[in-house]
């Protein structure tokens, strides 16, 4: 029996250059005991504070994209997204902060321990398992016309340790710099997010994050086997079927759907699925999914050493998040109401945001897991079987396991 699985015209660019990020309690004596883990220092109040508004900000976003797109492959990187729109937002003013903070879910804390709270979490994912990669870069790109508040520039550089850069817009060279930058950053695997430039351009703020995890029980390339996968629609494809036959991770099955929660590393990391069971489908699984049925779920969840067999897959998203954001409730940031008075030194009316784009490439193979995400904001003026098999959509979340972070979340349909 099978177990099934289931974000005007440019004068103001910020880009967000995201992520890359690469049951049955039956024993084995095959599989190699635990490593005694590191435990991570407890989280401060406004850091849980900061991880819990990003992780409601990404089931509301996700909740919005998938609606949009039911059966295709999706992957975000909220904490990316969160990442530059704070940057932005340390720019914002009046009714347009109000609303960015309301979106973001920033309601009860103070400017200064949004940005404080970010930097000693990015501090921590960095050096919480050193068998798993992670980095955070950030960096701002402004038109040599346009002088930065020295305000803007000082919370940015405390906070997301952000460097500056004065550019020609109007130059071709000018993209490439920025993109050159983000490939660096990326390890190569998102080399580009800005298409062109022109001299109306006046800012881009680029958050650049990347993740790279090796599996801490690896499943073997010589059992990796064609098998079928049976899409949405009913329709079956043949795939590489990766199989875990030495190895542990933790199990949760109610009937309508079930949990896999596979570890990277030191176990401090690690890859969720939620997959639909029986008759239940993809959208019934999403429609339940939010933080506290996932806390549930994984509270519930047991060590299990079953054979685990879960599809290779590769999968590249871009999506314009414009819509979403306006919708979960940041639409002035949009429209030529949009305040971002506090970016510019001077006088600086009439700024507002032209296009939030997000592009990410996700790689899970017998190793671990890459993973990349790009966020481009741009601103204007004006009962447990003997085998788990994943062979159907499923739902997966890379989260950071003791403070709860969600490093990306997204859904195979068609691996």
């Amino acid at each position: 029996m099978s177990v099934s699985f289931a974000l005007y015209r440019s004068a103001l660019l910020c880009v967000a250059a995201g992520s890359l990020l690469l049951g049955s309690c039956q024993k084995n004596a095959d599989v190699v005991p635990d490593a005694a883990e590191i435990p991570m220092r407890p989280l401060t109040a406004a850091e849980k504070s900061t991880v819990s508004s990003s992780n409601d900000f990404a089931f509301r976003a996700f909740a919005k994209l998938r609606s949009g797109a039911p059966t295709e492959n999706m992957c975000v990187s909220p904490l990316s997204i969160s990442a530059a729109l704070t940057m932005a937002y340390n720019g914002a003013d009046g009714s347009t902060k109000a609303d960015m903070k309301q979106t973001l879910g920033f309601t009860p804390q103070t400017d200064a321990e949004i940005n404080d709270s970010f930097k000693s979490l990015f501090e921590l994912l960095t050096g919480v398992d050193n068998q798993v990669k992670f980095n955070a870069a950030n960096s701002i790109w402004h038109g040599q016309q346009y002088p930065l508040a020295a305000p803007f520039v000082q919370q940015n550089q405390a906070a997301f340790e952000a460097t500056v850069q004065s550019v020609n817009f109007a130059s071709p060279t000018a993209k490439d710099a920025i993109n050159n930058w983000v490939n660096t950053k990326t390890q190569g695997k998102i080399t580009s997010i800005v298409d062109q430039t022109t001299a109306n351009d006046v800012l881009y703020l680029i958050n650049a994050l990347y993740f790279k995890g090796s599996w801490t029980y690896r499943f073997d390339p010589q059992q990796t086997r064609p098998a079928p996968f049976t899409l949405e629609n009913g329709q079956a494809r043949t795939v590489d079927m990766m199989r875990l036959t030495k190895g542990k991770y933790r199990l949760y099955s109610d009937g309508q759907q079930q949990l896999i929660d596979l570890p990277y590393g030191d176990r401090h990391f690690s890859m969720t699925l939620v997959v639909p069971e029986g008759k239940a489908t993809l959208s019934d699984v999403a429609g339940r999914l939010t933080q506290a049925q996932l806390t549930t779920w994984l509270a519930a969840a047991d060590t299990t050493t079953l054979e685990l067999r879960l599809p290779k897959f590769r999968l590249e998203y871009k999506q314009e998040l414009n819509d979403v954001l306006t919708q979960l409730g940041m639409g002035v940031a949009f429209s030529n109401q949009a305040n971002f008075g506090r970016m510019l030194a001077g006088n600086s009316g009439g700024l507002s945001i032209s296009s939030v784009m997000h592009k990410t490439y996700l790689d899970v193979n017998e190793e671990g897991t890459e993973a990349a995400a790009v966020t481009s904001i741009g601103i204007i003026r004006t009962s447990v079987p003997p085998v788990v098999q994943v062979d159907r959509p499923f739902l997966f979340l890379i989260r950071e396991k003791e403070s709860n972070a969600i490093l990306f979340m997204g859904q195979l349909t068609n691996p």
